[in-house]
């Protein structure tokens, strides 16, 4: 039987040289493709080509609280427009990925929102060339 533990506690993401911290309480990032990596096209015969797309943009998610006091920091990185890097680690024994990526871009400036809870806050990153190692 294998058995394997998760701790998001062995997850950092660093933004800018900056950790981040004050992640949400149900998602912590996301790394997601912006587009396949191949497209196939099947002719009338069932003949298949694999077109490779040179596409390697991707886009990471991180969900914070309403309170994160990276926030801020992220906001003014919107605001001021600036190319930034971006590391996300994971040293959990089953995964141990890693994700390094430069001149990626904060795409809007995080939402605010006031209400009965401090809520979630979603800050997207463009990454122009997403590789998970």
């Amino acid at each position: 039987m294998d058995v394997t533990s998760y701790d998001p506690k062995k997850v950092n993401v660093a933004v800018d040289g900056a950790i981040i911290t004050g992640y949400a309480s149900d998602s912590m990032i996301t790394a997601t493709k912006n587009e396949d990596a191949v497209t196939t096209e099947v002719g009338c015969k069932g003949d298949v080509v694999y077109s490779e797309n040179a596409n390697e943009s991707g886009t990471i998610t991180i969900t914070l609280q309403g309170t994160s006091s990276s926030l801020p920091r992220l906001r003014s990185l919107a605001s001021s427009r600036k190319q930034i890097s971006v590391t996300v680690s994971d040293a959990n024994d089953s995964d141990d990925i890693s994700i390094t990526a430069q001149k990626c871009r904060v795409v809007k400036m995080p939402d605010v929102s006031r209400g009965k809870t401090s809520g979630n806050v979603t800050i997207s990153i463009f990454v122009p060339n997403l590789q998970v190692r």
